[in-house]
């Protein structure tokens, strides 16, 4: 007898829908809104990424063929004239450091292999302060690398323990960019080469 009760009490519980919507959407919700935030997360870092790319490339292409202009003359103007002039409407060029390098291939301990760290498990870590960085235009005919580094503000708590740094008083994590090429046999004299 006392079977057939607790069955008739589960049955009709089973049954019942108030409030099963709000049970349903604090049991969903949260996840919901978490996969949500990450999503937007996510589509903010590339498109920063894309964006710095691309400017990047355009910044290396000013600096292969020896257009850079006299307010481009020092890293400060390179990066406000050259490089944060073609990034995307509504990104802050205070989010971006850059690295410019100069190389050339002969000698030794040349090249490109100065860029990367003498056990080679990765490139040389630039320090995330323009202040510190290179800036190196070069001559015609030497190797260029171009380093860009976008600044992505991060509000996701997952993208916040996994792999933000705190820059400036912000958590951000880094979109980079970067550009190889080879100076045209520009007219060195209507250049100035930056270092």
């Amino acid at each position: 007898m006392r079977f057939l009760k607790i069955h008739t009490l589960w049955r009709r519980f089973g049954a019942s829908r108030s409030g099963a919507t709000a049970v349903e959407f604090a049991l969903v919700g949260p996840l919901f809104f978490l996969a949500l935030v990450e999503i937007l997360q996510g589509g903010l870092y590339l498109f920063c990424s894309a964006a710095i790319d691309k400017a990047t490339a355009d910044a290396g292409r000013v600096i292969m063929l020896g257009a850079l202009d006299a307010n481009s003359a020092s890293a400060n103007g390179f990066r406000s004239n050259a490089l944060c002039g073609n990034l995307l409407a509504g990104l802050s060029c205070d989010n971006v450091v850059t690295s410019l390098q100069s190389t050339t291939l002969g000698g030794t301990g040349g090249g490109y292999a100065i860029f990367v760290q003498s056990d080679e498990r990765g490139l040389v870590s630039v320090p995330m302060d323009n202040s510190q960085t290179s800036y190196c235009t070069g001559a015609p005919g030497t190797y260029e690398y171009l380093q860009a580094f976008y600044a992505v503000p991060v509000f996701s708590p997952i993208w916040t323990v996994l792999n933000s740094t705190t820059w400036n008083g912000k958590t951000v994590v880094f979109a980079r960019a970067a550009a190889t090429f080879r100076n045209e046999p520009f007219t060195s004299a209507s250049v100035s080469s930056g270092c």
